[in-house]
């Protein structure tokens, strides 16, 4: 009895034991590994693009396309004689005065910023509006001489003087041998902007720009203009050009003088896309023994009637000047800023009474 008993024993601990092995030798099921998933980091944003205005002309440029935007402006006095034309890069200025000089004639005074040629000529000698006119455009003025009255302005101005005296170490200016004196002298404009390049702040802006101008969106339409000077006539026509700062023809006023294009050095018919006119009181006090009277006009602290032409329109506003230093502005007849197509500009500074200005409208068409 006592062997059975530990025989049944040995046989449950038998199977007791052979069934924990089968359960434990049993698969257990793992569970898969889900895959993993890497989530590709979002592209960086496109930076915007940063555009910078050319101050005298309101034509954008991407930052950094045009370095001469950072360096200050180069103003001349130009002679506008048949004896002295050709001029060379009348159509890279971005503004040029026309000013009334003795015995009836008149004088350029461009300026030259956004766009800089190597050379720029012939260099006559200053005038008395002309420190009131380059004051606040800073930068470098170029003369040939003038009386001392004139010359004592411009360094008041504090802008750098530039002639052959001062420049006399360096090679800026040259006599151009084709031409006779006083219409031969010339300078290189990039050489003389760089030299100066720290010594100057570039100009501030004076005129105001609109790719739709005042004119454009408040004046009547107009095919051309013409200022009759004492002893010389200016005359702009509607037409077409290709400007540097744009691709294709644009509409432009063309320039002739004397009944005769005006053809700058290289052959291209002087064009702008605004012309202002401006009615100006001139002084007559000073009398040179030679020549008489030479006349200035009376800008600072004073205002008056502006004809505007931009794009094949015509506006009447006014103008008006504070001290030398300040910038030439523009207004409608109702206070309101009158913006410049984006462009060059020609002021046509006209003496008033001895001047006319008449203006061509299309057939059929009244002003106003």
């Amino acid at each position: 009895m006592r062997a059975l008993k530990i025989s049944s024993l040995f046989l449950i601990a038998t199977l007791t034991i052979s069934g924990c092995t089968a359960a434990e030798e049993e698969p257990v099921a793992t569970a898969t590994p889900s895959p993993v998933v890497t989530q590709e980091p979002e592209p960086e944003p496109e930076p915007e693009p940063i555009y910078v205005t050319a101050p005298l002309t309101g034509v954008e440029y991407l930052e950094g396309e045009n370095l001469f935007l950072e360096l200050p402006a180069v103003s001349a006095k130009i002679d506008n004689t048949s004896a002295g034309r050709p001029q060379l890069a009348l159509n890279d200025a971005d503004i040029i005065y026309v000013t009334r000089v003795e015995v009836g004639l008149t004088r350029l005074l461009p300026v030259w910023h956004s766009r800089m040629p190597e050379a720029i000529g012939p260099v006559r000698s200053v005038r008395p509006v002309d420190a009131s006119i380059v004051d606040p455009f800073h930068g470098v003025f170029v003369y040939s001489g003038g009386q001392v009255p004139f010359k004592s302005a411009a360094t008041r101005t504090g802008l750098v003087i530039s002639d052959e005296d001062t420049e006399m170490n360096n090679d800026t200016y040259f006599r151009e041998s084709t031409r006779k004196a006083p219409w031969n002298l010339f300078f290189r404009a990039q050489s003389l902007q760089e030299l100066y390049s720290e010594e100057q702040p570039v100009p501030q802006a004076g005129f105001a720009f609109d790719l739709i101008s005042t004119a454009v969106g408040e004046g009547v339409v107009a095919n051309g203009l013409s200022v009759n000077y004492p002893q010389m006539k200016s005359a702009w026509d509607l037409g077409t050009a290709n400007f540097p700062w744009t691709m294709g023809l644009q509409t432009a006023w063309l320039r002739s003088q004397d009944g005769t294009p005006h053809i700058q050095f290289g052959g291209d018919q002087v064009a702008a896309k605004n012309v202002v006119v401006m009615e100006v009181v001139h002084d007559l006090s000073f009398v040179d023994p030679k020549y008489g009277a030479i006349p200035k006009a009376k800008l600072e602290n004073n205002e008056g009637i502006a004809h505007v032409f931009s794009d094949g329109y015509y506006i009447e506003g006014t103008w008006s000047k504070g001290s030398s230093e300040d910038p030439i502005k523009l207004a409608t007849s109702s206070g309101q800023e009158l913006k410049l197509a984006v462009g060059n500009t020609w002021v046509e500074m006209m003496d008033i009474p001895k001047s006319k200005l008449t203006i061509e409208y299309p057939e059929a068409q009244t002003e106003g």
